[in-house]
């Protein structure tokens, strides 16, 4: 009896671990699958190609910018599209990034480092950008996107 009870906690123990793998397989292969979508979104904006970043887009999106000394700039995505034309991008980098998934949710947080111009003024910069994704019917879109500028090496931080 107690081999019977060993061995069948044992099996437990593996189908639970065996589980936990494949779930955590699944998130891996999700995170790795809005990685290569926020890369698609990067190229489609160095690109200038609205077609292409309209399709990662939700009929809702927006685009958050904090300004310093001013309230949030909200941009919505027929200003955001419209604007794309006078985006130029000379080169970018995603320096880091972050994903995490919340069911059919996914928020991003990144470095973006890019050279470029809009409407001749320089855009160059970091940013922090968070993009929040959304899984629905026609598969993930970006729903918000969020921009600010990191703060300074020798901020003072919270310990």
């Amino acid at each position: 009896m107690k081999k019977v009870t060993l061995l069948s906690i044992l099996l437990l123990q593996f189908l639970v671990w065996d589980q936990a793998r494949a779930q955590n397989d699944s998130m891996k292969a999700l995170r790795e699958e809005i990685i290569k979508m926020e890369k698609s979104f990067a190229e489609a904006i160095k690109g200038q190609d609205s077609i292409q970043a309209a399709q990662l887009q939700s009929e809702s999106f927006f685009l958050g910018i904090a300004v310093q000394g001013l309230p949030i700039q909200v941009v919505t995505r027929s200003q955001w599209l419209s604007n794309l034309k006078y985006y130029v991008t000379e080169s970018y980098s995603i320096d880091d990034i972050k994903v995490s998934v919340f069911g059919n949710t996914a928020v991003v947080m990144m470095l973006y480092t890019q050279k470029a111009t809009v409407r001749g003024q320089d855009r160059s910069a970091q940013f922090l950008i968070t993009d929040i994704w959304n899984k629905g019917k026609s598969g993930w879109k970006i729903s918000e996107r969020h921009s600010g500028r990191p703060e300074q090496g020798a901020a003072v931080r919270p310990k």
